[in-house]
């Protein structure tokens, strides 16, 4: 990110005395106002007033997501406890979620999606997340996926087995040893695309009675 860009960024902080930002809980966006108490210039951190249902947020994705001049940036909690949070100065997101066009949901570990992909590498792996244009998953770094190159494969939702082929849009290297990919459905199917929608449905109706525990 441009020093110009930073910047401004932190002016605005320090005018405003608060950030206006966005915390993804099972893919969905909670917007969140967290007073400033300090910016570490030395450190590149930046220190938050926060609450215990801010701090249940954290614990789950662990990053802050806000808009900026067009651009989407991404701080990542260093410390956090009921009370504080400390972050690191802003870098631009790789995934800009902000500017989703579709309801997006975390994958359930009751009910999970599979993947098979063919194409040579022959695994078979849970999506962590899924809209109705695309969805995310984790990969060892052993096995390669060609970025905008069709794939094909079945995707097994709702107990059916169903022909899928899509794309990967991009990939973020994890501290895991894996990739994390994004990619988007090609060409589905009516039934791909009633059963993607039967389970972000159920998912959105699972997640709202958590949010509602957040609700101010």
């Amino acid at each position: 990110m441009s020093e110009g860009i930073l910047d401004e960024f932190i002016n605005k902080l320090k005018k405003d005395k608060k950030l206006e930002a966005y915390i993804f809980y099972e893919e969905s966006p909670i917007k969140v106002v967290l007073p400033i108490l300090d910016i570490d210039f030395g450190r590149k951190q930046i220190e938050f007033e926060i609450n215990p249902k801010i701090e249940a947020m954290i614990n789950q994705e662990k990053e802050i997501y806000l808009k900026f001049n067009n651009e989407v940036l991404l701080l990542r909690p260093l410390f956090w406890n009921k009370e504080t949070l400390v972050t690191t100065f802003p870098s631009l997101a790789i995934e800009p979620k902000v500017k989703r066009e579709h309801v997006r949901v975390k994958c359930s570990q009751k009910n999970p999606i599979l993947l098979e992909i063919y194409d040579n590498v022959n695994v078979c792996v849970s999506l962590r997340d899924i809209s109705e244009k695309g969805f995310g998953f984790k990969l060892p770094k052993t096995v390669y996926l060609e970025l905008n190159k069709p794939c094909s494969g079945k995707i097994s939702i709702n107990g059916k087995s169903l022909p899928i082929v899509f794309k990967v849009l991009y990939k973020i290297e994890r501290p895991d040893n894996t990739y994390r990919y994004g990619a988007k459905i090609l060409n589905a199917t009516t039934k791909v695309e009633d059963e993607v929608a039967k389970y972000i449905f159920e998912r959105q109706r699972e997640i709202a009675k958590i949010l509602n525990t957040f609700a101010d």
